[in-house]
């Protein structure tokens, strides 16, 4: 052993404050300094022994292996891959692809698949998808998952430093080379569109592609350039832009506004980081939110069924409703989508069955008939079809993305913020603490998904979801709702509070004066240290105006929280 090595007793010492990374709403994710090689490795390890354990690969057997264009995710990749031959398995490597990409690749082949992505997080941050050969991973596989993990991660902490591949930092000693990339991912997802869809469908309508450093860019432009589209590509970045479709920022929509305002297109999109959240702007420069969006591609398709979660705007709903569609809402994350397709399905084999997010990610549970040609199901966040489905509802019925978006949908908006430790006020807020935030105003009386409130001056509860209501529920109930208006105050422009929902954070629904409904979605981060405000209301600057409420409201939770 030469003298600068640490000894043995140093090793454990090290390894025992180490922070494993976790599991968030889809996928493990981190800041990079702490997704170390040996991190990255353990959990692929665990990832590939629970696929064993369930039978579904074997040794000798192949993983498909791909990722973003953030800067640390080649390293990550390598780790992965490198875990992939360490439990006797062959990588494929499919090169930096979407995640939609790999995960069709993946299930068209038989295979289970590993992506490192962030998404549309910060390039400081990355991250870890794992698709089993059936689908992507549910929250029901999490244990499974992470007892395996901490296997392999009692097995590599066991090793002596002569034993280990893995420095005192926790990565390789020496640099691992990525095995030689694949492109049949690429042209599978290329053929699965320009093979169903008509060669001229697109013909003579401009689209603006803001390119940025998203991973799909390049594959996003021949499929639309293949459909007869004339694309236009904008704002082309080497370096990594972390585009959330969920919350536009001020520069992307300034790069929005400025596209229609040169160009005079059909259309604007883009996608967010592994292009599987779609962006689509109208020929105004205009954003058309994702749970909007999913709503106009399921007008497209007409399936029978739609899985949403909670936090999608209440307009949509109504108009999938209006439909004759049956909806289905759910836990925001697309485990939860997926688990409810799959239930579905289990009741109705034949159903066309759909889900989406509030992101725009569109997934489809079932095969679907286009125009006499089949389009494989593909059970995972995709940003293609639904910006598709979108154009090509417009161009059937000859009308603008605008007139498409303002007759088939009633005008109520959303908007989303923020807050984390580095804000006024929240400087002390911990993932832990929003989650004490949550639990501190839910009923432990029983569990309850949603509770409605008479707004005429009652003191009443007037419906409550759940197993078994008693008047001491119902007395927890008014108790909660009367803490939260000290929150969401007349002063602070709240109405009453007519409801209540407990399924995936806090969403209040309010009253005004004038009988219009507004909504507050108060949801902490599962992996960081952010708590998420969704408002919905009858315009864009009140919604905007709900969820900048936020900066008031949040600070003080978490003072209360604090103190208490």
């Amino acid at each position: 052993m030469t003298e600068s090595r640490p000894m043995l007793k140093d090793r454990k010492e090290i390894l025992k404050d180490i922070e494993p990374i976790r599991f968030g709403t889809s996928g493990l994710r981190d800041l990079v300094s702490a997704m170390t090689d040996m991190e990255c490795y353990i959990n692929a390890r665990g990832f590939i022994r629970f696929l064993k354990e369930r039978g579904e690969i074997s040794a000798g057997e192949r993983i498909a292996v791909g990722g973003d264009r953030r800067s640390s995710t080649p390293r990550i990749i390598a780790a992965v891959v490198e875990a992939v031959r360490a439990e006797a398995c062959g990588a494929v490597y499919t090169g930096l692809v979407p995640s939609p990409v790999l995960a069709n690749y993946s299930l068209r082949s038989g295979m289970p698949s590993i992506m490192v992505t962030g998404s549309h997080i910060p390039d400081d941050r990355n991250g870890i998808k794992f698709t089993k050969t059936t689908g992507e991973v549910l929250k029901s596989d999490e244990a499974d998952i992470l007892r395996n993990v901490a296997s392999a991660r009692e097995e590599e902490y066991s090793k002596s430093w002569d034993e280990t591949a893995f420095g005192a930092d926790g990565m390789f000693r020496e640099g691992k080379e990525l095995p030689e990339a694949s492109d049949e991912a690429e042209k599978m997802y290329l053929k699965r569109y320009l093979d169903v869809f008509p060669p001229d469908c697109l013909k003579g309508r401009k689209i603006v592609l803001y390119q940025h450093s998203a991973v799909g860019r390049d594959l996003v432009a021949a499929v639309f350039s293949g459909l007869g589209a004339e694309v236009v590509p904008v704002g082309r970045s080497e370096e990594f832009v972390p585009v959330d479709t969920e919350k536009i920022s001020a520069s992307t929509a300034d790069i929005l506004s400025r596209s229609a305002r040169e160009h005079s297109p059909f259309a604007i999109i883009s996608t967010d980081g592994d292009s599987d959240r779609p962006l689509l702007a109208d020929e105004n420069g205009h954003f058309l939110p994702g749970d909007k969006l999913g709503a106009l591609v399921s007008m497209y398709l007409e399936p029978d069924f739609a899985a949403i979660p909670v936090s999608v705007n209440p307009a949509v709903v109504k108009a999938l409703a209006a439909e004759g569609i049956e909806v289905r809402q759910t836990r925001i994350g697309s485990p939860y989508v997926i688990a409810a397709m799959n239930d579905k399905l289990a009741e109705d084999p034949e159903a066309g069955v759909v889900s989406w997010e509030s992101n725009g990610g569109f997934l489809t549970g079932s095969d679907w008939n286009i125009d006499g040609k089949r389009l494989p199901a593909l059970p995972t966040r995709d940003a293609v079809l639904p910006m598709l489905a979108v154009m090509l509802l417009a161009a059937r019925e000859d009308k603008k993305i605008s007139e498409v978006a303002s007759s088939k949908l009633p005008p109520f908006y959303t908007a989303a913020g923020v807050v984390d430790n580095k804000d006024e006020g929240a400087e002390s807020y911990t993932s832990e603490m929003g989650r004490e935030i949550i639990r501190s105003f839910s009923p432990d009386k029983a569990p309850v998904r949603e509770a409605e409130f008479d707004v005429s001056g009652q003191a009443a509860v007037l419906k409550a979801e759940c197993g078994e209501r008693t008047p001491e529920l119902d007395r927890e109930l008014l108790e909660i709702r009367s803490r939260l208006k000290k929150y969401f105050s007349p002063d602070k422009g709240f109405g009453e509070i007519k409801s209540l929902n407990f399924l995936d954070g806090i969403r209040i629904t309010f009253v005004t004066a004038e009988g219009r409904e507004e909504v507050s979605h108060l949801r902490p981060s599962g992996n960081a240290p952010e708590f998420r405000n969704y408002a919905a209301a009858g315009s864009e600057e009140r919604a905007k105006e709900i969820a900048d409420k936020r900066y008031e409201i949040v600070p003080e939770m978490v003072a209360d929280i604090g103190a208490g």
